[in-house]
């Protein structure tokens, strides 16, 4: 069964064969009219023939240059043995002068041949071009595919309760300042994301050393535990005696039992250190003493060190959160000072006066059923109100809130108790016009005023004067 050619390889031959014999028919015709002395170029070298075959096989290939190259000798023998006789032409010819002949069809085979083997490389390398078109085609049908499967799957994650989504979210619970909010916190993230069935939070304590095992030993004291059945299932103290709690406090890191010194007690598992990085001391411990076999892994172990870490800054935050509050003498919520600094004033006003004689007044106004109005509108009565205050009062008196939120307590330097009345007088009459009045949703409230005086005879300690004005026997009206 014979191999049929396409059409277009039919149409290629024919053309090459038509631009053969056009190109022979020119030679010829050029060789006739220009050159007559010389028919068939047989002493030009390279024979113009030659050229004719290596532009039909170099375009076409391997048939078409042979098929030149047939025509192109044929022409030339034709001229070779023109007009001689055919009948001693074994005895005259040479084979040289069949040399060009040869080298038609061979350059015709040879060019054909590479110019065959270069079409077979580009179809190749187009049909590669074509199949990586069509691979990078469906690789990216695949790649929008994954994308959009990911997105969706991202969307779910996202939304699901996934570990890390609620480590994050258990973990935004630490961001307090109050150490009584965050000790919880921690122990819900021990449970959740560490499996421990029965664990304590120790804080870091100062018990005299007749307590203690060991003089100096660094002691604990129980804050919050759970998983007991018992409440003395924990110990109420732990200190550095303990091997566990040695090496998590010496090291500042996790430590598991199997990494203590022989002999240690098997009540601890796991020892996680809180650490307090700017003063390089120990706040607190995590204690895991149950927690299941397959649970205990590096990575539980991980999860408790970035927990109790999480766990110091915030205990170190809430420190320094402490201390700074209690360097402030203002009460953020009246404008005015606090209890604290309001004692230690009046205690020097009350010295001043047992020392060098003179008088001190000391006031307590109490805004009565202050506590029945709503959050928002005790916040605006407490912050108005103490602003009246400090506008009615000299630079050298001083208001501050007396123990309670709703109570001021105000000290009058050199003042008796008749020149105390008329400032009473003035702040009722303030308040009156500033509180009251028809329509006002703090026309029900009223005021209560005590006073109490020390002078160089009779003096007072601040306690004492603060005790007789607490009796608010200066009755005010509306």
């Amino acid at each position: 069964m014979t191999k049929t050619l396409p059409a277009s390889r039919y149409s290629r031959q024919i053309s090459s064969l038509i631009e053969a014999l056009l190109g022979l028919a020119l030679l010829v015709a050029l060789n006739a009219a220009f050159f007559p002395d010389d028919p068939g170029y047989l002493t030009v070298n390279p024979h113009p023939f030659l050229f004719l075959v290596i532009l039909i096989a170099s375009r076409y290939g391997t048939f078409d240059g042979f098929v030149t190259g047939l025509l192109s000798a044929g022409v030339y023998i034709g001229y070779l043995f023109w007009n001689k006789d055919l009948g001693g032409l074994h005895l005259t010819a040479e084979w040289s002068q069949f040399i060009p002949a040869y080298l038609f069809i061979l350059l015709g085979l040879l060019l054909g041949e590479i110019r065959e083997i270069a079409n077979r490389e580009v179809l190749r390398l187009a049909q590669e071009v074509r199949d990586l078109n069509a691979r990078t085609a469906e690789l990216g049908r695949e790649n929008a595919l994954l994308q959009q499967v990911k997105d969706e799957l991202q969307q779910r994650v996202l939304s699901a309760d996934d570990p890390l989504h609620e480590f994050y979210q258990s973990a935004q619970r630490l961001q307090t300042l109050r150490p009584d909010e965050a000790y919880p916190a921690v122990m819900d993230l021990v449970q959740r994301f560490t499996g421990a069935e029965k664990f304590a939070l120790y804080v870091a304590a100062d018990v005299p050393s007749t307590l203690v095992d060991k003089p100096g030993a660094r002691v604990f004291t129980l804050r919050l535990s759970r998983g007991w059945t018992t409440p003395d299932e924990f110990d109420d103290r732990l200190d550095d005696t303990h091997p566990a709690v040695a090496r998590a406090v010496e090291r500042r890191e996790v430590t598991v039992v199997k990494e203590t010194a022989l002999g240690a007690s098997p009540d601890i598992l796991a020892c996680a250190p809180l650490v307090d990085a700017t003063r390089n001391e120990v706040l607190g411990l995590i204690v895991i003493e149950r927690i299941p076999f397959v649970r205990l892994t590096q990575m539980t172990v991980s999860h408790l060190f970035t927990i109790a870490g999480w766990a110091g800054k915030t205990l170190t935050d809430a420190r320094r959160f402490d201390t700074a509050m209690d360097a402030r003498v203002d009460d953020e919520q009246t404008g005015t000072y606090n209890f604290r600094f309001l004692t230690q004033r009046l205690a020097e006003e009350a010295q001043r006066v047992r020392r060098y004689g003179g008088s001190c007044t000391y006031l307590v106004v109490q805004v009565v059923d202050a506590e029945t109005l709503p959050p928002d509108d005790q916040r605006l009565l407490l912050g108005e109100a103490g602003a009246m205050l400090r506008r009615l009062l000299r630079t050298v008196d001083v208001v501050g809130v007396h123990r309670t939120a709703g109570t001021y307590g105000v000290i009058l330097p050199s003042t008796t108790v008749n020149q105390a009345a008329v400032v009473t007088a003035r702040v009722n009459e303030s308040f009156r016009k500033a509180f009251g009045g028809y329509g006002s949703r703090f026309a029900h409230l009223r005021l209560r005023m005590g006073i109490a005086s020390t002078t160089g005879a009779e003096p007072l300690s601040e306690a004492r004067l603060m005790e007789e004005a607490e009796r608010l026997d200066l009755r005010t009206g509306r």
